[in-house]
């Protein structure tokens, strides 16, 4: 008798189960056809069995692979794993949450000039971190007086290179924002989502003249400088620079001296990288009104930005008149963000320094509007003005119907489009890196720019921008390029 052979193949004609070959070993009649029914009934059967198995045995196959590919399950406290609007959101104090366990804290050197930090959420919730104003950082125990490190005051977490502090709380009507000197600002917050980290670098300013910079190996404890210091003077100048804001030449030369005795003198004969010569003048003003300011927590800020800007208006035969009229309207209002203090005298106007000099002369013009120029002198040791320029300007009403807020208005116009100035320093698809100029004798605290060549252009605001006088600074904006400057904020610092 011959053998039966089954042969199983997958793919084929048969699908999932393959066609068989069988031996004929019975011939043709009707008792083999019966027989050979019988057999293929047989086969089916074991082809239906076979095709059962194999699926069950790859579906159990797939389902521990997939088990086995599967990534773990997010642990129940982080927030990506919870539902949108689920996870709790509070605002705490740096200090404060460090303290309680909710923030976990690491300050390291990072050279002289700034601080490296790392915070972690550790927290149930989101948490918005305010990083307050008089933040000190201090060398630990054998890194501080003993080991030879310093310990530095911080400015804002959003300083801008070159910048410090808030720039909040100091500047005139005429200037582009309003904002009361208590309370935090987003300059000052940062949001840490649950069981996440961030790391920042704030800018510093050396508490302790001669002493060596910090490194990364150096570890620093987070304190408030009322904690840090017992001295008042101290304490009143660090908070008053970090939230009023100013270039970090100007306050380094208000801290080392006021905390270190060191005078301005040995200060200009080292003028260099870290401060030049208009940010010492800049922080001798700010000691000036520190001691003259009353006791408080902050400075007060009429003191920083009153006798600033001095101006005198003149014109010859029919103009001089108006000139007159418009001098007396300009009391009080503002240009570049700072109260002025109008000059009626032909001599120069006593100023301790840092000021501007704004000496307006009214020309002829054509019907509907009043055209002028203004000689501009600038000094930085007391009384002692020197030229800084001249500039045109151009308003478009008749002098006759001319007042004094247009007046400023054109004045502010044209002083900051000729002496604080900008120009594209990297280009790509889409945005412009300005390059950001000064030559002002104050620290440029906001300033607004013209995106673009054509008369529609958008004007785009930049705040707490911080360029100190006769630095530059580099500003990134969303165009292809950027005109000139169309306004400029100062705030005596």
């Amino acid at each position: 008798m011959r053998k039966r052979t089954i042969s199983l193949s997958f793919g084929g004609d048969s699908g999932l189960v393959g066609r068989e070959r069988m031996a004929r070993p019975f011939g043709d009649g009707p008792a083999q056809k019966g027989i050979s029914a019988m057999l293929w009934r047989h086969l089916c059967l074991v082809r239906a069995c076979s095709a059962a198995g194999l699926i069950s045995g790859l579906m159990l196959l797939g389902a521990s692979i997939a088990t086995a590919q599967t990534p773990a399950a997010a642990p129940i406290d982080s927030e990506p794993s919870a539902p949108s609007g689920a996870v709790a959101t509070a605002t705490v104090d740096l200090l404060a949450a460090s303290k309680s366990g909710d923030l976990a804290v690491v300050a390291r050197g990072q050279g002289q000039d700034r601080v490296h930090m790392t915070i972690r959420n550790t927290s149930p919730r989101r948490l918005n971190v305010i990083v307050p104003p008089g933040l000190v950082a201090a060398s630990k125990v054998g890194q501080g007086l003993g080991g030879g490190r310093q310990s530095v005051g911080l400015g804002a977490p959003t300083n801008r290179e070159g910048a410090f502090g808030e720039f909040r709380g100091t500047s005139g009507p005429a200037g582009l924002r309003s904002i009361p000197a208590t309370g935090p600002t987003h300059s000052r917050t940062l949001t840490v989502p649950v069981g996440e980290t961030i790391e920042l670098s704030i800018p510093a300013v050396c508490l302790n003249y001669g002493l060596a910079p910090p490194t990364p190996r150096d570890i620093f404890t987070l304190m408030d400088v009322n904690t840090y210091t017992t001295d008042p003077r101290v304490r009143k100048a660090l908070r008053s620079l970090a939230t009023f804001g100013t270039s970090h030449g100007v306050a380094q030369a208000a801290m080392w001296r006021v905390c270190n005795n060191l005078p301005f003198e040995t200060m200009t004969a080292q003028a260099g990288k870290v401060m030049n010569l208009p940010e010492i003048a800049l922080a001798s003003r700010f000691v000036e009104a520190l001691d003259a300011s009353p006791s408080s927590d902050l400075v007060d800020p009429a003191t920083l930005n009153e006798s600033r800007i001095f101006v005198r208006v003149q014109a010859e035969g029919a103009l001089a008149a108006h000139a007159r009229r418009l001098s007396d309207q300009l009391e009080g209002l503002s240009v570049l963000g700072l109260p002025l203090k109008v000059v009626e005298s032909d001599e120069l106007p006593a100023a301790a320094g840092p000021a501007l000099f704004l000496h307006v002369f009214l020309t002829d013009a054509k019907t509907g509007e009043t055209r002028g120029r203004i000689v501009v002198s600038s000094c930085v040791e007391p009384n002692s003005w020197l030229p800084l320029g001249k500039v045109a300007f151009l308003d478009n009403s008749s002098v006759s119907v001319l007042d004094g807020s247009a007046l400023s208005k054109s004045i502010d116009r044209a002083i900051a489009t000729a002496f604080v100035t900008v120009k594209p320093a990297r280009r790509t698809v889409g945005s412009t890196t300005l390059k950001v100029e000064n030559r002002l004798p104050f620290t440029v605290s906001n300033l607004v720019v013209r995106a673009g060549t054509s008369s529609g252009a958008p004007s785009v605001p930049f705040q707490a921008v911080g360029v100190g006088p006769a630095r530059s600074a580099l500003l990134p904006l969303q165009a292809a390029t950027a005109t000139l400057v169309e306004h400029v904020e100062l705030n005596g610092l």
